[in-house]
């Protein structure tokens, strides 16, 4: 016979081996190429933010290929890129597109700057947009990374949880620093900090995609044609087939009705307020002369947690802001309380600042009406936090030389 099937005695086909993998072989070459070629060129024509439906919360997960040409996409020559991570409070929960805080840094800032919201909710500071911003490290020199925390909480080299997996997919296809600490960090989650099976799917997975690309072809295609993972944006058919395109980014207006009257409800005070106290609350004392002193474990955690948060190359061109509560939170407090949170945000300044970055607090003087809740900004307090930030990255680059 001449085809890639045989017979045997009874009569039935049977697949020949060499035909059978020679196939596999072809598919997987094929495979890798479109990979490649998905990942290239940007196809989100006109991204603000990955808001809920393109982000994990959608079972929508960018890849470290597709946020690159996003950015190369917007970026032109002569400009310094400015990176925005952080959590939801920098995505924009709160504020329409149209309101969005990093769209009026970049009006504030000029031409002369390119901004990139890549915010993830739930994110921390080394999170998903640091990832992208250390990857673009040579390509784009002239870089200032921004992103967000609240007082008294440092940042771990491998990111949280939730967001690790553009870590993995940028670790392990060597688009990273070498930097021992993380490293060490980085192996030791793989064979303590999680399961056997999760740490070999972890492994494998970024390997298999460092040669296959296959996560940017799914993504283009699920972008551009049909999605096929349920979400609570779409649970079913025929929704759940459409094409993530389709999904508009719809935020509400925090200072429209009736968000506005319902935002401090006093049926959430006791919540809100057992979050506001514990943030500093278990990490600091009394002294004798009674002020707050941070508690030692706490100290040593903070120092670490600020040194090795970013690679040393790196810090010079972070910008950490720390975020404060609403002040109808904070008027709630008791004076004991408000000096132990002012002390708190003092004392995290120090440190990111000794760690060698530059850091900011805001919130401290703004309104209840600059706060969508709690800690979530309106569209008030984004332009107020534009307004803040934009001098600051102006400071840096003359600081680092960007522009001459």
């Amino acid at each position: 016979m001449s085809d890639a099937m045989g017979k045997t005695e009874n009569g039935f086909r049977v697949i020949r081996p060499r035909w059978f993998f020679a196939g596999l072989v072809l598919g997987l070459v094929a495979l890798g190429w479109l990979g490649r070629q998905a990942g290239k060129p940007d196809f989100h024509p006109d991204f603000v933010r990955f808001h809920p439906p393109i982000s994990p919360e959608g079972n929508y997960y960018p890849t470290v290929d597709e946020m690159c040409a996003i950015v190369r996409a917007r970026y032109r020559p002569e400009q310094v890129l400015v990176i925005v991570g952080g959590n939801s409070i920098l995505h924009g929960v709160w504020q329409p597109v149209e309101e969005l805080w990093t769209k009026r840094l970049q009006e504030r800032l000029g031409d002369k700057f390119c901004v990139v919201n890549f915010a993830l909710r739930g994110a921390t500071p080394t999170d998903g947009a640091a990832v992208i911003a250390e990857v673009l490290r040579e390509e784009f020199p002239r870089q200032i990374y921004i992103t967000n925390e609240r007082p008294k909480l440092g940042a771990g080299q491998i990111g949280g949880a939730t967001h690790r997996w553009l870590f993995w997919e940028a670790y392990f296809g060597g688009r990273l620093l070498t930097v021992s600490t993380r490293d060490q960090r980085a192996w030791r989650e793989l064979t303590v900090g999680i399961t056997h099976p999760q740490a070999v799917e972890i492994v494998s997975t970024a390997l298999l995609d460092r040669v296959l690309h296959y996560r940017n072809f799914w993504n283009r295609v699920g972008f551009e044609r049909m999605f096929t993972v349920p979400s609570l944006y779409a649970e079913a058919i025929p929704a759940l087939l459409a094409p993530r395109k389709l999904f508009a980014d719809v935020e509400v207006d925090a200072t429209a009705e009736p968000f506005r009257s319902q935002r401090y409800s006093p049926a959430g005070l006791e919540a809100e307020m057992a979050i506001t106290r514990a943030t500093t609350a278990l990490h600091y004392h009394r002294e004798t002369d009674g002020g707050w002193a941070m508690n030692p474990a706490s100290k040593l955690e903070m120092t670490w947690s600020t040194e090795e948060a970013f690679p040393g190359p790196l810090k010079a061109r972070t910008l950490l802001l720390l975020s404060l509560n609403s002040p109808f939170y904070r008027r709630y407090l008791t004076t004991e309380e408000r000096a132990r949170d002012d002390q708190a945000t003092r004392d995290s300044l120090g440190y990111w600042q000794r760690a060698g970055h530059r850091a900011i607090a805001y919130g401290r003087e703004w309104t209840d009406d600059d706060y969508g809740d709690r800690t979530h900004l309106s569209k008030l307090g984004a332009r107020k936090l534009a307004e803040l930030v934009a001098p600051e990255v102006e400071a840096m680059v003359k600081q680092l030389g960007y522009l001459k």
